[in-house]
This record gives structure tokens, C-alpha cells and sequence, in this order.
């Protein structure tokens, strides 16, 4: 409860300082920022050594972008017989198969499911929606737009994102121990990544809505909320997993739409409005949602 507590001051805070104008994009741009830079890369070497490198360690990253691929193909199956526009259809194969496993489902997994969860939560995000973001995700937004983008300068962005080369980092440094001193200094630093995130989401947050969108938000909302955790858990069915590393993947696919999905979809104008409102929506009604997955997992 105490994460919980933390979550909502936080993001309650942000609100209050977007509506009073104290703290706008920059500020929030600031925050994510540092959160990317030095936050997110501590949060991954402090955690990522407690993994045991077995299979449950790759099947996060399997039920990711097996999540992922049967989304996108459940937008492009419905585009026609719900009448979705180009723009429209983009915006929602970019949005609806990318959740917010980072930096909204690391706070939650570890309000849910304590530390022990959070090497797997890592695991999803980044060899899972991360990288389909940069790749994949790239690729539909500049598709949809017109816009080209090299290959190189995809491969360039990924290589260079600092918690990828944590992580590659953490993989290395598996096999030892790290002092006391730099695990306790590692775990401060992580500490304010839930605060910090949070803030910036509050700033952020977005939740106009024109009559025009109801039919696709509302088939968004279900594909983010319902859909997606529900194939993860129909997938997992199959395996023998461990309950731990089951709850941490049905809640990652139950994410709200991630942030960065939705700021690409108003960079290339694919129905940008509809882009905010799910963001926004989304991530109020994830709370809910993800108690119910929690409880039911």
C-alpha cells in the first residue's frame, strides 16, 4: 500500500501542477529526461542480477511479442469492417500493441509484486515493447506518414539508448557480486524512479475526448485493458511457468498505452487527438483493470 501511496501523490502532484500551470512539457520532458539517462539504467543493474537465467527468463519476451503480433493483427482485421480511416488504423497499430511496461509497469509491478518481480518486468519492457517501439513501431509511424527512415539510424537509436546498454551491461556483470557500497548507492538512485515517473505522467496527462473517436477509443480501451492481458494468460495455459513470473507477464500485457507510442502517433499526425485521449484514458482505467488481472492471476 505504501507504493500505492507513493503512485498516487505522485501523480496527483503532477496533475496539480499541470493545471495550474507550474510545470508543462518541458518540465515533464525534463523529468523523462533523467529518468532514461540515470534512473532507469540504476533500476536495471540493481535488479537484473537477481534473474536466474533459466527459461522462465526468456518467456517474457515470447508472450511480449506474441502479444504484440496478434494485436496488431486484430486492428488490421477489424480496419474494414469498422470503417477505420488510414490515419485511424495507424494510430491504433501503433498504440494498441505497445503498453506501458516501463515506465508505468515497473512502478506497478512493484507495488503489486514487490521487488522480486521486477527482473522479468525489465525482460518485457526492454527486449520486449521497447524494442518493437524502435523498430517496428518506427517503421509504421514513418510508413503510415510517408516519411522513410534508414535502417542504420534505427539500429543507431537502439544501440545507443542507455538502459539497452544497462541491461546489456547488467548481462555481463551477472556472474559477480557488486559492492555493498555501489548496490546500496544503485538502490537509492532506482528508488526515485517511481516518484519521478509518476510526476511526469500527472504533468502529462491528457483525457479530451471528441464525440467522433467513441468507436475506436472504446475498441482501444478493450484491446489494452482486456484483450491483450487475456491472450497473455491464454498463452500461458501451455507453459508450466512460475506464478511469480505468470502474474508479472499477464500485468505487463494489461499496461496502459505507452506514452512514447502515443507521442510518435502525434509526431507523424496519425489521429493525434485519439492518440492522447487513449494514453490518457487508458492509464486511469489501468488501476482498476490491473487490481482485477492481479487478483484473478
Amino acid at each position: 500500500m505504501t507504493a500505492f501511496g507513493v503512485i498516487a501523490a505522485a501523480l496527483l502532484t503532477g496533475l496539480l501542477l499541470q493545471r495550474q500551470r507550474w510545470a508543462g512539457e518541458r518540465t515533464a520532458r525534463a523529468l523523462n529526461e533523467y529518468v532514461i539517462l540515470v534512473a532507469l539504467p540504476c533500476l536495471i543493474l540493481h535488479e537484473l542480477p537477481g534473474l536466474q537465467l533459466n527459461r522462465d527468463a526468456l518467456l517474457p519476451i515470447v508472450i511480449a511479442w506474441s502479444v504484440m503480433i496478434l494485436t496488431a493483427l486484430a486492428v488490421l482485421l477489424l480496419q474494414k469492417p469498422l470503417g477505420w480511416s488510414r490515419p485511424v488504423t495507424a494510430c491504433l497499430l501503433l498504440i494498441m500493441p505497445l503498453g506501458n511496461t516501463g515506465f508505468v509497469g515497473f512502478p506497478l509491478i512493484k507495488a503489486l509484486l514487490g521487488d522480486e518481480g521486477l527482473p522479468y518486468a525489465i525482460l518485457y519492457d526492454q527486449f520486449g515493447t521497447f524494442l518493437a517501439l524502435n523498430t517496428v513501431g518506427i517503421a509504421i509511424a514513418a510508413g503510415y506518414s510517408g516519411e522513410r527512415q534508414s535502417v542504420f539510424a534505427i539500429v543507431k537509436k537502439i544501440a545507443t539508448f542507455p538502459p539497452f546498454l544497462s541491461l546489456l551491461l547488467a548481462f555481463v556483470l551477472l556472474p559477480f557480486t557488486y559492492p555493498g557500497w555501489m548496490q546500496q548507492a544503485l538502490g537509492v538512485v532506482a528508488a526515485t524512479l517511481v516518484p519521478i515517473v509518476m510526476l511526469a505522467v500527472g504533468i502529462n496527462w491528457r483525457l479530451r475526448l471528441q464525440r467522433h473517436w467513441w468507436q475506436p477509443f472504446v475498441v482501444g480501451i478493450l484491446l489494452l485493458l482486456v484483450v491483450k492481458p487475456l491472450i497473455a494468460w491464454g498463452l500461458l495455459l501451455f507453459t508450466d511457468a512460475e506464478h511469480l513470473v505468470r502474474q508479472v507477464i499477464v500485468l505487463e500485457a494489461g499496461m496502459p498505452a505507452m506514452i512514447s507510442a502515443g507521442v510518435l502517433a502525434l509526431r507523424y499526425n496519425l489521429a493525434p487527438q485519439l492518440a492522447a485521449a487513449l494514453v490518457g484514458y487508458s492509464l486511469l482505467l489501468s488501476f482498476a483493470s490491473l487490481l482485477f488481472w492481479h487478483w484473478l492471476v
